[in-house]
This record gives structure tokens, C-alpha cells and sequence, in this order.
């Protein structure tokens, strides 16, 4: 299964459970790169109900499928992280270091976003 989630500089998530920054470049690149991607009702709306987000996340989600999450918890069932990070550092109280959580770096590559001059996608692995 493949996560992605968004980090600021210092691997902030999110702020009183609020995403801190979108990009629409950034949800058009989910769509291109990974086809049909499982969303929580509050991503979706990022989204305006294109027919490759399925919404909501089911209790049994296939091995091969791709969620984006904003808020919920990485699960240990996961063997691909995807992080798109802001490259801008924005207040914020839950926090998420794939390093520190035992992931290890397979790529990493920079493209302009629509708000956001630099994002850097990254690719991790267990």
C-alpha cells in the first residue's frame, strides 16, 4: 500500500487538525502519477469530485491501492511513502518524520507548483 501525505520544512502536518497549505499542482500530480487515489472526506473537497478520488477510505483497502492523508495515521502495513513537501516552514502542532519513523529515501525530485515556487516530491521505502 502507498501513502502520501504533505510536510512543511520541519515536518509539520497539520495545525488544530487543519491541512497547512494545498496546491493545486500537487493534487494534479497525484492524479497523473498514481491513478486512482482513496481519500478522507475532508481531502476530497481538494479534488472537487474527480472520479479517480474514491471517497470515503474503506475499513479494507487493497494491497496495491494509494491513499493521500492529510490527518489520519500512517499504518505498518504501508510500504511506500510519497511526501510532497511546501519547502516553506508554517506553524503547526502534529508532526511526522519519515526518517525518524524508519523510512529510508529512494528519490527525490523538485517542480513548480502553482502557489508554492519549489515542491519537492520524495519517495520512501521500509
Amino acid at each position: 500500500m502507498r501513502v502520501i501525505i504533505t510536510l512543511d520544512d520541519a515536518c509539520g502536518r497539520t495545525l488544530f487538525g487543519k491541512r497547512l497549505s494545498k496546491d493545486r499542482t500537487v493534487n494534479a500530480d497525484i492524479l497523473e502519477r498514481f491513478g486512482f487515489v482513496y481519500v478522507s472526506e475532508y481531502t476530497a473537497s481538494l479534488f472537487k469530485g474527480n472520479e479517480r478520488v474514491l471517497c470515503p477510505i474503506p475499513d479494507a483497502v487493497p494491497e496495491s491501492a494509494t491513499l493521500f492523508l492529510e490527518k489520519e495515521e500512517i499504518q505498518d502495513c504501508v510500504t511506500e511513502l510519497v511526501v510532497y513537501r511546501w519547502n516553506r516552514l508554517y506553524p503547526s502542532d502534529s508532526h511526522y518524520d519519515p526518517e525518524k519513523n524508519g523510512w529510508r529515501k529512494i528519490s527525490s525530485d523538485d517542480f513548480a507548483g502553482y502557489s508554492h515556487k519549489k515542491i519537492t516530491r520524495e519517495v520512501y521505502v521500509r
